[in-house]
């Protein structure tokens, strides 16, 4: 699988190993972007640029992990949850308030971090494709 097609592409399968280097790509280009390219301001517009672009490459590489694991890319929209107990957690008591705020995010981030960083593809060929891919430099 070319740079191009782990970044971008929502088609395919992609195993562990594929999976972290498209994290580790992403996580080297927004390093890059933040330390050497911007200001030292709260807020940049021009920095949604790289941040959309960074975004939409992180779900795709998430779809293409979600297929190797022989699920629909739509899973992807349990990373919604923790943003909306987040920013619902104002709102509750102060006990639910740690609950919703804290908590379940935490508890959901790291359900879905050993679900697409660990655990083991699925073997034989599903409907997404043959076997998960990895990265190949050409």
């Amino acid at each position: 699988m070319g740079l191009l097609q782990l970044l971008f592409s929502f088609k395919g399968r992609l195993n562990r190993q594929g999976f972290w280097a498209g994290i580790g790509i992403n996580f080297a280009f927004l390093f890059i972007v933040v330390n050497f390219f911007t200001h030292s301001t709260a807020f940049n517009p021009i920095m949604l640029f790289p941040l959309g672009g960074s975004l939409y490459s992180i779900l795709s590489i998430a779809v293409k992990r979600l297929h190797d694991r022989n699920r629909s890319g739509k899973h992807a929209f349990i990373l919604v949850v923790p943003m909306i107990c987040y920013f619902i957690a104002p709102l509750a008591g102060e006990t639910n308030a740690w609950l919703l705020g804290l908590l379940m995010p935490m508890l959901i981030g790291t359900i879905v971090f050993l679900e697409w960083g660990f655990f083991a593809s699925f073997p034989q060929t599903n409907q997404y494709g043959e076997q998960g891919l990895s990265l190949k430099l050409k």
